[in-house]
């Protein structure tokens, strides 16, 4: 009776210890460091693309519209980038951005109805950008996994953009000039995944950004204006996209 009386007890003792155990799905996994405290990183963003606009390369869908159709586009990024990582999974980042941009538009006839027509000859576009971003990151390994993962960067941004529209009229050229300077408070989100040990591979694309643009305006070396504005923008900016890869040293 005695015995059966201790078995009892215990029995009571451990039921409430059972009832207490935390419920899982697992979801979290076994890792949740996906990159360790103290580690090095630097990476290269980088993107070119030019295209050749005109009726004998395939624009058929503007046809009905625009006729003789001659130009191009160009486009050049590159962003070098810092990280440290003063925790795990949580860095410093500190990241040089330069873009520019070429729009040459040769021709162009707009046929809006039989009587209302508009030619364009010889409109050009030229810009290029210089900008800092410092600001934090910090990854989330998918599902316990250290070879997927996703992050949330946030950073301040300070940049100077050059850009003028102009038309050559023999000789010389006319046009409108614009430097803008930009202050701006940005987060966006990304995925990565790593291909070695030390070398991985993300894409992510702008959420959300709070602008301030100071911008200076000159016409044909003639008239001066300037302007300013403030802004804030909540959606998934595809223009925005950034492809890069980094190298970690642990």
């Amino acid at each position: 009776m005695k015995k059966l009386l201790i078995l009892l007890l215990a029995a009571c003792l451990a039921l409430p210890g059972q009832a207490q155990e935390k419920f899982t799905r697992g979801f979290e996994g076994k890792n949740k460091i996906f990159i360790p405290k103290g580690s090095v990183g630097g990476g290269l963003s980088a993107s070119w693309r030019k295209y050749s606009l005109g009726e004998d390369e395939g624009y058929t869908v503007l046809s009905k519209y625009v006729g003789d159709l001659k130009g191009g586009y160009r486009t050049l990024g590159v962003a070098p980038s810092f990280e440290y990582f003063p925790s795990n999974n949580l860095s410093v980042v500190a990241r040089f951005e330069y873009s520019r941009l070429g729009v040459d538009l040769d021709n162009a006839s707009l046929h809006l109805s039989d009587e209302l027509g508009i030619d364009i000859t010889g409109q050009h576009y030229k810009r290029q950008s210089y900008a800092l971003a410092a600001g934090v990151r910090y990854y989330v390994p998918f599902m316990g996994s250290r070879i997927f993962g996703w992050f949330v960067e946030g950073t301040l941004n300070g940049g100077y953009v050059q850009s003028m529209l102009y038309e050559m009229d023999d000789d010389l050229k006319h046009g409108t000039y614009n430097s803008n300077w930009k202050l701006a408070l940005r987060v966006d989100p990304g995925i990565c995944f790593f291909v070695h040990e030390n070398f991985d591979f993300e894409v992510s694309v702008g959420l959300l950004d709070l602008t301030w643009k100071l911008t200076r305006q000159n016409v044909n070396q003639v008239k001066d204006s300037s302007g300013s504005s403030l802004g804030t923008g909540l959606n998934i900016d595809l223009l925005a996209i950034r492809f890069g890869a980094h190298f970690y040293l642990w």
